[in-house]
């Protein structure tokens, strides 16, 4: 982190948090609306990063309850508090990432512990919004919406009886698939987001100011996490295999984040091995992107989706055994 004085770091501050409002309205802008406010940790540390998310919350508040003040508005819908909340968790989250602690633990158990407390605030709404009657209509009306959107967008053509589209035609049936998904994936989701932001904002921080003493301390073909992670993401695969068979009710969406995280991490790994291999033997970067680009295109597809979603992991998952990372200079017997 660099020094400036208080006048240019309140502009900084300011640019950076409207750059991440900007993000956050513009649909997939969403996916990187923390980026900068990660570039304001990285530059300025958690302090300016603590300002820059309360100056964020304010003018979002004041852009979603603005219309409320109007003459005749109804009150504030709930999925409106809904969303309130789901940002303040990211936006505590990424507070959490970059906190400057005496001795410090890697980042990934600051990942995950921001990841925990957004466990934490969603065990409540997960219990009492599904029989909360004026939020179950609030979604039947928004799905109707959807459904509706969708209905224009897709061909007639495409929709079959029985089939994914014409599934998504059907207001109650698109939301019990959402609904199925947001409970097994939210605290992947979170983990993605937070991880993604935290990276890219450490490289664009250090793009833009190497000059004025800010660094990466990230090296992705480095990354590793320890062998005992293998454990719980055995078990959690165990306990999703007996929910398709059998259904183990509550436990199945508790099964599904934990799997889901570690699937990820492990997904990590592989690529960070895929990335050692291709800086060890010099292939030129352009390939490592091409690669990237395959294996999203690959993941999309209904076919392949599956093997390069189990593939990449099970890389990283073998590395507990196998010794990918043999640097260049040492033979393949001695030890690291």
């Amino acid at each position: 982190m660099y020094r400036k004085s208080t006048g240019g770091l309140w502009l900084e501050i300011v640019l950076f948090t409207i750059s991440s409002l900007f993000l956050y309205h513009t649909g997939m802008g969403v996916a990187l609306f923390l980026v900068p406010l990660q570039v304001v940790a990285s530059r300025r540390g958690v302090r300016a990063l603590v300002a820059a998310c309360g100056v964020f919350l304010a003018v979002f508040l004041a852009i979603r309850l603005f219309p409320l003040l109007q003459p005749g508005t109804p009150s504030p819908d709930v999925l409106v508090a809904v969303e309130v909340g789901f940002v303040l968790v990211l936006l505590i989250g990424m507070v959490i990432v970059n906190l400057p602690f005496r001795g410090r633990p890697r980042t990934l158990v600051m990942l995950l512990s921001a990841t925990a407390v957004a466990a934490l605030a969603a065990v409540p709404a997960a219990m009492l919004l599904p029989g909360y009657a004026p939020f179950q209509q609030s979604m039947t009306n928004l799905f109707s919406d959807v459904s509706k959107t969708l209905s224009g967008v897709i061909s007639s053509a495409d929709v079959t009886a029985g089939s994914f589209f014409a599934s998504l035609l059907v207001p109650a049936r698109l939301q019990a698939l959402t609904q199925a998904y947001v409970l097994r994936s939210f605290l992947a989701d979170v983990v993605v987001l937070l991880s993604f932001s935290w990276w890219a904002g450490q490289a664009s921080a250090a793009r833009t100011s190497a000059l004025l003493g800010v660094r990466p301390t990230f090296r992705f073909a480095a990354f590793r996490i320890e062998g005992w992670y293998v454990w719980p993401l055995i078990f959690s695969g165990a306990l999703i295999l007996a929910d398709l068979f059998f259904g183990i009710s509550v436990w199945a969406y508790v099964a599904w984040n934990v799997g889901l995280v570690l699937l990820f991490l492990y997904g990590l790994q592989g690529m960070a091995i895929l990335r050692f291999l291709f800086e060890k033997h010099g292939i030129p970067r352009i390939l490592w992107l091409l690669l990237i680009a395959a294996l999203v295109v690959l993941a999309a597809s209904p076919r392949a989706g599956l093997f390069v979603i189990l593939a990449v992991p099970l890389l990283g998952v073998s590395e507990n055994w196998i010794r990918f990372r043999v640097p260049r200079n040492t033979a393949p017997t001695e030890e690291s």
